[in-house]
Parts: structure tokens; sequence; C-alpha cells
């Protein structure tokens, strides 16, 4: 694949400020995340509830760093990788784009490229934050900041390749529906609430077996912090089962843009 159509779409990404607004969008989720994973991290809950893991413990320090990098950046990720199909219906530049370059499946695999590049971006970028920010609160709580607990490091670029298949994702959900607001909404509803609604009455009824194979579920086991109620994939396991869910939206996608008419 010639490296064109690839800054072709880089230079889209970049020339607007979604990106960037996004981006925002990922520093303040991280940032509240973090933070209030490090202050309520061992606090009894009242009310006869268990008390959470001990900021001391990995499983808190996990949370705190890999969990909330992840969970601040997913959905943020996924959106951007819609509004790279949307947007070119939107704006009626997907003409031109064929024009350009009239082999549709170029131009999807390089949207492909181009996003996983943003979306490695974006999880990085929270994993800073998680860990300027979820230090400070730690250190104010008094504990050490726990940059070398066991498996924080691998959870962190473990976690930031999720956010990056999570582009992918959003990209096949934006070519599979083209109309942008539809698709964004469709999307973060059912990421948002029906996987939510379908995870917590799955535990309950004890098919956590089938639970742990919903996307968000798989890619959180690439950062679990263990010491939740759902049992997770092993992280590889996830890692493969979201890549599986990636690879096929994004295949069906790239499968209807090469047979669909383009108005």
């Amino acid at each position: 694949m010639s490296g064109a159509p690839v800054r072709s779409e880089l230079r889209k990404i970049s020339s607007t400020r979604l990106w960037w607004g996004l981006l925002i969008g990922v520093a303040v989720y991280t940032a509240i995340s973090a933070a209030a994973s490090a202050a309520f991290a061992g606090v009894d809950a009242g009310g006869g509830q268990p008390q959470s893991a001990p900021l001391s413990s990995p499983e808190a320090i996990r949370t705190v760093y890999a969990s909330a990098a992840f969970g601040g950046a997913y959905i943020f990720a996924m959106i951007l990788g819609i509004t790279g199909m949307t947007g070119e219906y939107r704006y009626q530049t997907i003409t031109s784009t064929f024009l350009a370059t009239p082999r549709r499946v170029r131009i999807a695999l390089s949207k492909m490229a181009a996003h996983i590049g943003y979306g490695l971006g974006y999880g990085a970028f929270a994993a800073v934050v998680a860990l300027v920010v979820g230090g400070i609160v730690i250190s104010i709580r008094g504990f050490g900041l726990g940059y070398g607990t066991d498996r924080l490091w691998p959870s962190i670029l473990l976690g930031i390749v999720a956010v990056a298949l999570w582009t992918l994702v959003g990209l096949g959900i934006g070519t599979l529906i083209r109309n942008q607001i539809a698709a964004i909404l469709v999307a973060v509803f059912l990421v948002f609430l029906v996987e939510g609604i379908a995870t917590a009455v799955l535990a309950a009824t004890h098919h956590d077996r089938i639970a742990k194979w919903l996307p968000t579920n798989a890619s959180n086991a690439l950062t679990s912090p263990g010491n939740t109620n759902l049992d997770y994939l092993p992280w590889w396991a996830g890692g493969l089962v979201l890549l599986g869910y990636a690879v096929v939206l994004a295949g069906v996608g790239l499968l209807l843009s090469s047979r669909r008419d383009v108005t």
C-alpha cells in the first residue's frame, strides 16, 4: 500500500478541529476518572458495602493508572473512527476521495492505518494524564506513586493498543451507518448503556462466561485490576477478542464500501 493515501488521511484528520476536541474530552474524562479512583480507593463505602482495594495494593494502582487511562480514551477513539468515514459522506468529500484513489479497498485500508495511529496517540496521551493526575492525588493521600507496581506498565501498553483497536471498531460502524449523528448515537448507546446493562444482568444471573466476551469487557481484560465481580478473560484472549470485533466490523465495512454507490 502506497504511503500517499495514508498521508492524505492523516491530513484529513489533522486539518479539522474534531481530533483535538476529542483529545480534550480524553484529558477531562481521564483526569476525573484517575482522580476519583485515587481519592476513593480503600475508602469504606458504608452501608455494609465492602471496602474497595487499598490504595497500596497493585489492583488499586492499576485501576488509577491503566484502567482510568483506557476508560478515558476508548470512547473518544471510537467516535474519531466513526467520523473518519461518516464525515466523508456528511460533507460530500467521498466523491473526490474515490476519484483521487479509485480503488476503494486502498482508501479503506489507508483510513484504518491513519486512525490506528491516532488511536495509539489518544491512548498514550490518556496514560500520561492518568499517571500525572492519579499520581498527584496518590501523593496527597500520603502513598507512594506505585510506578513500579507489578504488571502496571504492561497493562498501560495493552490499554493503549486497545484504544487503537477501538478506532477500527468506530471506523467499521461509520462505514455501516453513513449518517454521522446516527452512527455516534447508536455506538455510544450500545457501548455505554446496552452493554453495561447486559453485563450486569448476565453477571447477576451467573452467566459471566457470556458477559466477558462482550467487546468492552474483552478490552477491559487488557487493563483489568483484578478486583471486580466479573471474571474477565485472560489479557491475551481479551485482546484477541477485541481484535476480532474490530476486524469483523472493519471487514464488513470494507466490503460494503467497495460495493456501495457513492451517492
